[in-house]
């Protein structure tokens, strides 16, 4: 059984990815609770008419929940335009041995053994092969062969590395 699909990188995607990627670490979630923290902040000492401790925190707040999020889309949008391989699509193909990418003439592929993590978001399923490096699986370039790839993906790597919803 194999499951092949096409996928060309958008920004959307790598965008997905970049989120996932930065608020399951210690300095995401880190940035996100002080964002919340100087939200709370704000609120309590512009209540209290303490003008500059508010103006303090709602700059915190900004800084972390919302120029760090754009920022973020800003740097997905580059990474998908300057990257020369998100140029043309590739090509996915999950089978018994692994996950086959494609790419005109060049193929790389990556064993089940080799691949640390696979998770889930919103839109995509992503294959983790280092801390760093990933294999970005939009669900909608799945398609209809959505379920199919999940059942190779839990097939063939232990449960303990497999953290997807099977949310479609």
């Amino acid at each position: 059984m194999s499951v092949k699909f096409t996928v060309q990188m958008t920004e959307k995607y790598m965008y997905d990815f970049m989120l996932y990627h930065t608020y399951t670490r210690v300095s995401g979630i880190l940035g996100a609770v002080l964002g919340v923290v100087g939200l709370a902040v704000g609120i309590q000492a512009l209540l209290g008419g303490d003008t500059s401790s508010a103006l303090m925190g709602f700059v915190i707040a900004v800084l972390f929940l919302v120029v760090t999020p754009r920022s973020m889309k800003a740097r997905a949008k580059a990474q998908v335009s300057q990257t020369e391989m998100f140029q043309k699509p590739l090509e996915y193909e999950l089978n018994e041995t692994g996950v086959i990418v494609r790419q005109e003439e060049q193929e790389a592929v990556n064993e089940w053994s080799q691949i640390a993590k696979a998770v889930s978001t919103q839109k995509c399923v992503i294959l983790y092969l280092t801390r760093i490096r990933a294999l970005v699986l939009p669900k909608e370039c799945m398609g209809e062969q959505y379920e199919t790839a999940l059942q190779m993906i839990h097939t063939h790597m232990p449960a303990s590395k497999v953290k997807i919803r099977h949310i479609h």
